[in-house]
């Protein structure tokens, strides 16, 4: 079997650091400390989570993709991505009403352009915030459908990134709860859409190239 390539911790750092503008639906509801923390114990994958279940579904998927890689030849990895799979898809089923009602309401105004990393995002707000407030998230992604929930701490508050005067306050946030295989599932996201963004620019590029 092949061995697993295994980053370094400056490629990590990096990674995790590594940030992409687009637009995208987020939805930011005020938290207590007690709420707060009430959140944090229960984000689990063994049990109901406050979070709902879409947080057990993040958590499924990030799972499986760890066992998936590891898969090979090795029987246990199998089976831990079949019994994941397994609850997964049980739970889809149990959450696609409640998620298609939810992605509805985030999305019935316009997609703001945001910067979005694996370990927070930037965005603008219809309430101003102070350093150390926290936050529940609903984040959706429009351009691959990208959907995710987290709690979120906020650590500054600069300038808006957008004109839009309903939302005049900008706000930069940390994501609270994520685990590591959570955050890597949304930086391959970020990696695949500055690969994407990428390759259109150099199409067009091409274009103009062509025609000159």
């Amino acid at each position: 079997m092949t061995a697993q390539y295994q980053a370094t911790e400056d490629e990590k750092t990096m990674r995790r650091s590594f940030r992409v503008r687009e637009a995208a639906f987020v939805s930011a509801t005020p938290l207590s400390e007690q709420q707060f923390r009430d959140l944090m114990q229960s984000r689990t994958v063994m049990g109901q989570s406050a979070f709902g279940n879409h947080a057990r579904l993040v958590n499924l998927e990030a799972r499986f993709q760890e066992q998936a890689a590891l898969m090979g030849n090795a029987p246990r990895p199998v089976r831990e991505c079949l019994t994941i799979m397994n609850e997964k898809i049980n739970l889809l089923l149990q959450e696609q009403p409640k998620r298609q009602e939810i992605i509805e309401s985030l999305t019935r105004d316009p997609a703001l352009q945001c910067e979005i990393g694996a370990s927070g995002i930037r965005f603008d707000h219809d309430q101003q915030v102070s350093e150390g407030d926290k936050m529940f998230l609903r984040i959706m992604l429009p351009a691959d459908q990208h959907y995710l929930e987290t709690a979120a701490v906020v650590v500054r508050t600069p300038n808006p990134l957008n004109t839009d005067p309903t939302k005049p306050y900008g706000v930069a946030v940390e994501f609270s709860g994520f685990s590591e295989a959570e955050s890597e599932l949304l930086i391959k996201h970020l990696f695949q859409r500055e690969s994407e963004s990428l390759r259109m620019r150099r199409l067009s590029l091409d274009d103009i190239q062509a025609n000159d």
